[in-house]
């Protein structure tokens, strides 16, 4: 059933109903609700910033169709002077054969891609329990993952992994993802002081008192704490964060291994011209390589003992913890390939 579900979540994400697609400059646009507008044939127009963030996540390039319309353009205008050629044969139209199409970035795809902070709906008019909070947590989760889904998509090469390494990879990095843009999150709302879970549910030092939440919420301010020394950038997290999803495989490896190593190392040097890019030329940069990735490494750890905690929580039943349909199928998964140590974790560093 695991492999069905996220099959049919990647698999939908294909159908997205357009016939062609009009390149939009995506600052010029505003959604007047949540960033989420519903985008069919009908309603297509109802929404430009989100029709063109649809149109991104289904792999659509991002000036395609304008340079298309200006091909177009240059051919019909050089109709006339061809014909003035053939009467003046100094006169000599000059019309390239093509012209460069514009390819966006790696990291401004990313950017475009990156999903939408999530409200959780949790009531803070009702007394904390640890119950209640991580109940909720667990229900934004099982959407923060659905998301995930959505965001891996649409990252360039992801999609092109074959299905089942798709599954695999989203399947053992879910709470890498999680946890790292939690940390971000904190990070530029409260500069590591709380755990920004969303914007009606942050964990205070009060919160994290009670029963069970303050081992949890410690490693988790252990990356937000990072994140805020280290003044990681925008692209810089953004690096980061695709690279967490590739950060562990399978012992036995993945169908497509050659094509994985290859999408790895990419963003990996995406990751150092952003760092370029916050430094310059400067000689800190291979400091700064250094210093981030050791932080991607200590992410394993943080992980392992955060999926330790949620798979006690999930089989203990007498804590009454909520867990998603969804989430409670990707943890049914995963605890065999934990239990079993089938993971290989892909460090920058050696211990």
């Amino acid at each position: 059933f695991m492999n069905v579900l996220f099959g049919w979540i990647i698999c939908m994400l294909h159908l997205l109903p357009f016939s062609h697609f009009t390149a939009f400059i995506f600052h010029n646009y505003l959604c007047a609700g949540r960033n989420d507008c519903i985008i069919d044939k009908i309603r297509r127009k109802n929404c430009p910033a989100c029709r063109y963030r649809k149109c991104l996540q289904a792999g659509m390039n991002l000036e395609a169709r304008k340079t298309k319309k200006k091909i177009k353009g240059i051919q019909q205008s050089s109709v006339p002077a061809g014909r003035d050629t053939a009467e003046n044969p100094t006169n000599k139209a000059i019309v390239p054969a093509s012209l460069p199409q514009l390819t966006p970035t790696l990291v401004s795809l990313l950017e475009v891609i990156e999903p939408e902070v999530m409200f959780s709906g949790y009531d803070s008019t009702i007394p904390d329990t640890t119950w209640r909070i991580m109940s909720t947590l667990n229900m934004l989760g099982g959407r923060q993952v659905v998301a995930a889904v959505k965001w891996a998509k649409a990252i360039p090469g992801f999609r092109n992994l074959h299905l089942d390494d798709q599954m695999t990879l989203l399947q053992y990095s879910w709470m890498f993802l999680m946890a790292f843009a939690l940390g971000w999150r904190s990070y530029k709302q409260s500069n590591g002081s709380l755990l920004c879970f969303a914007p009606d549910l942050i964990i205070n030092e009060q919160r994290m008192n009670l029963p069970c939440m303050y081992d949890q919420c410690k490693r988790l301010l252990m990356v937000t704490n990072e994140l805020a020394r280290l003044q990681v950038s925008y692209e810089e997290y953004l690096c980061m964060k695709t690279l967490l999803l590739l950060s562990t495989i399978p012992k036995e490896g993945l169908r497509s291994q050659a094509l994985f190593d290859e999408i790895r190392m990419t963003y990996i040097k995406e990751l150092g011209k952003a760092i370029v890019k916050r430094e310059g030329n400067s000689s800190q940069n291979w400091q700064r390589f250094y210093q981030l990735t050791k932080l991607l490494d200590s992410m394993h750890d943080v992980v392992e003992n955060l999926l330790t905690f949620c798979f006690q929580t999930f089989l203990d039943k007498s804590m009454s913890i909520e867990f998603p349909e969804m989430l409670a199928e990707i943890i049914s998964n995963q605890l065999p390939k934990y239990s079993n140590g089938n993971i290989k974790k892909l460090l920058f560093h050696q211990k």
